[in-house]
């Protein structure tokens, strides 16, 4: 019998399966829906000092700035709201007032403490707010580090000068126990955290911010299970304590979900989450060897992930129209492994893909 291991890690985790299944820092690909896309967005900047080399490396965990990439990272800001403090048990949450912690962050991960006033009064109907929602087994300081370094890819393919606000949802997905059960309690908790962010969601649509949602891995199940409580939706046996809000049309991208493929379908689990969709970039790869063996997460036999999938029929926006999907599976750049990196680094162009989010939601919004 072949021993196995399968991990939903967000942007580093580890895949033993077969002998040739090299470990992995686990991401997921997509195959092609729609037509492959032309050039596309890049991202904007931190209001931080010019980076240097010494500045940012003090802990190795991020890298400077290229001096070429800085003047376009000028006007960009950056965020982090941690929900790893508070509550992960969705019956128990509070959906009143949920105690974020809320910083500013510099480009180099430094963090500025701030709160929900702040975050709230500095946004602009002119600038799009983008969420990032990495995946399993991130610590505080990897969620940061790697959320920055997607900022960053983002922020290279960005095709105008199109200042965004960059926002790290930390959520508590540090490695805590080993195989299945570590990987079945964070599915728990996603939840949780998809009511916490329908919640901060009710905000930026009573402000008309503009956002768009990126999720790798089981971020994108926090991405569908938020939009899907927005609009009123039953997650994890809970409501928002407001009337629900339809018709948000926020733009999505999601890399390789965890996330039941038939969970966005008008009879699924998360079958309103398109009711707050304006559109949606779907990367996904059916090479990918940890979402092959998704099934034992959802302890469903018939259970795939929709980051192995693919797109599958999804129901209709609030207006009753088809929801516009770019997807691609990246199979033959990512392989088998289940590496946020990989999408960005290879020829996936993720980078473009998900900058593409940024005018987009402006146009929309």
């Amino acid at each position: 019998m072949i021993s196995m291991l399968v991990v939903f890690q967000g942007a580093n985790q580890s895949l033993r399966a077969e002998p040739n299944v090299p470990e992995t820092d686990a991401e997921l690909t997509i195959n092609t829906f729609l037509p492959a896309p032309p050039e596309f967005l890049t991202a904007t900047s931190v209001a931080c000092p010019a980076p240097t080399a010494s500045r940012c490396s003090n802990d190795g965990a991020i890298s400077a700035v290229p001096s070429s990439l800085t003047a376009e990272l000028k006007s960009d800001r950056l965020w982090l709201i941690s929900t790893r403090s508070i509550s992960s048990n969705a019956c128990r949450i509070n959906l009143r007032d949920p105690n974020f912690r809320i910083s500013r962050l510099d480009h180099c991960g430094r963090q500025t403490p701030s709160d929900l006033n702040e975050y709230l009064a500095t946004m602009d109907t002119t600038r799009p707010r983008i969420i990032y929602i990495h995946g399993n087994r991130r610590d505080a300081s990897a969620a940061i580090a790697q959320g920055i370094w997607v900022y960053r890819e983002i922020a290279r393919n960005r095709p105008t000068d199109q200042p965004f606000d960059w926002v790290i949802w930390s959520w508590p997905s540090e490695a805590e126990s080993i195989l299945l059960s570590d990987v079945r309690k964070k599915a728990e908790r996603t939840d949780a955290q998809g009511l916490y962010l329908a919640w901060l969601l009710t905000h930026h649509h009573a402000n008309a911010q503009p956002t768009g949602l990126i999720g790798f891995s089981f971020g994108g199940r926090i991405v569908s299970g938020g939009l899907h409580a927005l609009a009123g939706g039953v997650v994890g046996r809970r409501t928002l304590d407001q009337p629900p809000i339809r018709g948000a049309e926020f733009d999505v991208g999601m890399l390789a979900p965890a996330v039941d493929s038939t969970w966005l379908s008008s009879c699924g689990h998360h079958r309103y989450a398109s009711q707050n969709m304006n559109r949606m970039v779907l990367l996904y790869n059916h090479r990918d060897f940890a979402l092959k063996y998704f099934r034992m997460v959802s302890q469903d036999p018939h259970s795939q992930a929709l980051g192995y999938t693919g797109p599958r029929p999804i129901a209709p926006r609030h207006d009753g129209t088809q929801l516009p999907i770019r997807s691609r599976d990246c199979a033959n750049t990512v392989g088998n492994h289940h590496s946020e990196k990989q999408y960005y680094q290879n020829a996936c162009y993720a980078g473009r893909e998900m900058a593409s989010l940024i005018e987009s939601s402006l146009i929309t919004n």
